[in-house]
């Protein structure tokens, strides 16, 4: 009864469960879910709800892995729940797919339990849920190695009650040892996987030597401690996370994929960090976002320069464009698609560039050079005094023949030597815009002006040029 009251105050506390509700929940065959299935189903009545099950079969343990899936079959017959059973060959596809048999696991059972929750939801049913069955031990044990791997406070929040209202777990305020007790009182049997018994993996290692170190040598309550700590750390974590979702509205582009880096400068650290972790999240970044990448990239937003970048897990960029910093999911990026655009320049207005989402903004001064201000990359101010007609100018990105006499140098260089020495990467070269007289560049925005435009004592008027994300 330890375990239903658990169970059921989980339920209520973190309104994890409503009534007429479905449940699809995985079975693997061990205590864990076969005790979660087992008091779901005693109290199934009271609830309100339907049960039905998941089980997996990975192909990794032999005959064994046959033997668990028969008894998941005989024990949801038995209870008259519906059981749903995948085989998969997770050694093949873990290859295939270059990832653990561990990673590819996971996947394999999360990808069969949405399956099974979409096609109930498909006959009309509302309500539909995933239930698995992590528990207290886990939580520790998940803490623990994130603590050992490296990570930031929301890693100590550890495993959440419930996820975007779908996943829920049931099982997180319940120990291993009340759930084994569990089903011995109610001669369940479940299966036991021997290499959940060998130190091999990091959380077997953790479950194995670390937490009976700890218990025996420092705290006999230590599974109690860490899960305690992590629900502190995740209330504390919810309440951070209000604030960050209003400043994901101020220095987000609508496009939600940038942020205008002035703005972003303002923050706290706390903050701009899970800025960086909630766009990375809302592309598809669920998980492997470490300490180290926000600590790098929150400073590469703050200090970085253009065409400065760094890689995320999974194949995610941030990279620096001018004043914005850009979050790239880079298997959606057309590297064989060259940007073309080319825009006469509005003197004493703006000229929009849609293709890289700016503007420029030209104004021409017939008086002194004492207006200059220095230090702005993406302002320049050029000698325009010989330029017979100044509407002759274009902002338009690089075409073969075009050059520049690069500022404090004498001779031509071509734009593609220039690109080559500044050391631009060749798939930036195309979005790098460039003022132009014909072939001859007087700009190369944010890098460098001509040196035969640069401003002068005797210059008679001059053209001050600023380039600026759109807002």
């Amino acid at each position: 009864m330890v375990v239903i009251e658990k169970i059921k105050n989980t339920i209520k506390e973190r309104s994890l469960i409503e009534k007429g509700d479905h449940i699809v929940i995985g079975v693997s065959g061990g205590p864990d879910s076969i005790c979660l299935l087992h008091a779901l189903y005693s109290i199934s009545n009271e609830l309100d709800i339907s049960l039905h099950a998941v089980h997996i079969n990975h192909c990794l343990r032999g005959k064994e892995a046959d033997k668990d899936q028969i008894y998941t079959e005989t024990f949801c017959k038995n209870l008259g729940i519906p059981c749903h059973v995948f085989v998969y060959d997770i050694n093949k596809m873990a290859a295939e797919q270059g990832l653990t048999t561990e990673e590819m696991g996971r996947l394999a059972r999360y990808e069969s339990f949405e399956k099974i929750r979409k096609e109930i939801m498909a006959t009309g049913k509302k309500g539909v849920k995933i239930a698995v069955a992590q528990n207290k031990n886990d939580q520790a044990e998940t803490l623990l190695m994130r603590i050992v791997r490296g990570t930031g406070t929301d890693g100590l929040a550890a495993i959440e009650y419930k996820r975007e209202d779908q996943i829920i777990r049931p099982l997180l305020d319940v120990s291993r040892e009340e759930i084994e007790e569990y089903c011995r009182k109610n001669n369940l049997n479940p299966r036991i996987d021997k290499t959940n018994l060998e130190p091999m993996y990091t959380r077997n290692k953790i479950r194995l030597e670390l937490i009976p170190h700890l218990r025996d040598e420092y705290n006999e309550n230590i599974i109690d401690v860490l899960s305690r700590l992590s629900q502190i750390v995740a209330e504390d974590k919810d309440y951070i996370y209000s604030h960050v979702d209003e400043t994901l509205k101020k220095v987000c582009t609508p496009s939600r994929d940038k942020v205008y880096r002035n703005e972003y400068r303002k923050l706290h650290p706390a903050i701009g960090k899970r800025v960086i972790s909630t766009i990375f999240k809302e592309m598809g970044l669920i998980q492997d976002i470490s300490a180290v990448h926000l600590i790098n990239g929150d400073r590469l937003i703050r200090e970085g320069k253009t065409g400065d970048q760094m890689d995320f897990p999974r194949g995610y960029l941030l990279r620096i464009s001018y004043d914005v910093a850009e979050f790239i999911d880079k298997s959606k990026i057309d590297y064989a698609k060259s940007m073309e655009f080319c825009y006469a320049v509005n003197i004493d207005g703006e000229t929009r560039i849609p293709e890289l989402n700016a503007k420029l903004k030209a104004r021409v001064y017939a008086d002194k050079v004492d207006r200059i201000i220095k230090g702005d990359p993406f302002s320049a101010y050029l000698d325009i005094s010989n330029v017979i007609n100044p509407t002759d100018l274009r902002i338009r990105s690089r075409r073969p023949g075009d050059y520049i006499t690069p500022l404090g140098m004498t001779g031509r260089k071509k734009i593609q030597d220039f690109f080559v020495d500044e050391k631009i990467e060749r798939k930036d070269r195309d979005s790098i815009p460039l003022i132009c007289l014909g072939s001859e560049v007087l700009w190369v925005i944010g890098k460098r002006i001509n040196e035969k435009y640069k401003v002068k004592e005797s210059t008679k008027q001059i053209l001050h040029l600023e380039y600026r994300p759109l807002v």
